[in-house]
């Protein structure tokens, strides 16, 4: 237990890119982070991160630790979830936030089940892709799929979500198949509106892939309906699109070069304790559909407690 401070420091060093960003998301001070982590360096005699001017990055040494603290922080997690929805009850509102393409899918088998299951647990749905100020938009729980972490809050990643890069098979036949990364400029690029900033592709491999953005979309549906009607290329959740791909509608573009995926984190407001049983009903029953869902990869530590991560 000792250690799990700068584990804590660890990995959010690791998903910001800065010391100073872990500790603002840390709600602690930047020298204090960088104490968390040497200590750790210090403990195990190896070097955790590297320090430059744009920021840090982990070692191979880091990468191990970081990987192992991530499961030991989600098992952490679950213990603390469990033991205090032990004190509290599962009855009265839960108030959870997510983005429109999650709430109007992998939620609504979930909100169906735990209706029939828990008729007096009443849950506040709000869909929204923006990231909205927590102090003027309070939730419970906000779900938020990003590329990084969230920057505050109590924060547990569940997932990876499983990104492709698509399009009709008409739309590249006038084009003309991309063979190369470079090609990609050449195309027009349907954009998300939950990436305003987005510029280029981001791979897997840790390249960046050109693109040429047409206009953007205002939800997900928009992007599906664009692409099948030969308006472009886009990046979409492959859990969206399968049936598609598998019926020839669509095609992956450049197969062979996989779009990173996004990360999925799980929120949680301060002063929740009350509601602990709930939130375990809840995100037990919302990880066991990601689980059942092909395109998500559940963060390290989750998969072995999907059906038991709280007592109902």
């Amino acid at each position: 237990m000792d250690n799990i401070a700068g584990l804590r420091s660890l990995i959010a060093a690791a998903q910001t890119g800065s010391l100073s960003a872990a500790a603002r998301r840390l709600h602690i001070t930047q020298p204090a982070v960088s104490q968390q982590i040497a200590a750790l360096e210090q403990l195990y005699g190896v070097e955790l991160v590297v320090r430059g001017r744009n920021g840090v990055r982990l070692t191979e040494a880091g990468e191990i630790a970081s990987s192992y603290a991530e499961q030991v922080l989600s098992q952490l997690a679950t213990m603390n979830d469990a033991m205090f929805a032990l004190q509290s009850s599962a009855e009265g509102g839960l108030s959870v936030a997510c983005p429109l393409l999650i709430a109007q899918t992998i939620l609504v088998p979930v909100l169906a089940d735990l209706r029939r299951k828990h008729p007096k647990l009443k849950i506040d749905l709000k869909a929204r892709d923006q990231l909205q100020d927590s102090a003027e938009t309070p939730c419970d729980l906000e779900i938020r799929a990003c590329r990084l972490g969230p920057a505050e809050g109590s924060i547990r990643k569940l997932a990876e979500i499983e990104q492709v890069l698509v399009a009709s098979p008409a739309y590249l036949s006038r084009t003309g198949r991309p063979t190369a990364l470079s090609d990609l400029a050449r195309l027009d690029y349907v954009q998300y509106k939950d990436d305003p900033e987005e510029k280029f592709l981001p791979l897997s491999s840790g390249e960046q892939a050109p693109i040429t953005i047409a206009f953007a979309a205002q939800m997900p549906d928009l992007i599906l309906h664009a692409v099948e009607n030969h308006l472009g290329i886009a990046t979409v959740p492959r859990f969206f699109v399968q049936s598609q791909l598998d019926a020839g509608a669509i095609e992956e573009v450049l197969p062979a070069h996989q779009i990173a995926p996004k990360q999925l984190f799980l929120v949680r407001a301060s002063g929740t304790l009350g509601k602990s049983r709930r939130i375990s009903i809840f995100t037990d029953r919302f990880v066991s559909e990601l689980a059942a869902t092909p395109g998500f990869r559940l963060a390290s530590g989750l998969r072995a407690s999907v059906g038991a991560l709280s007592p109902i």
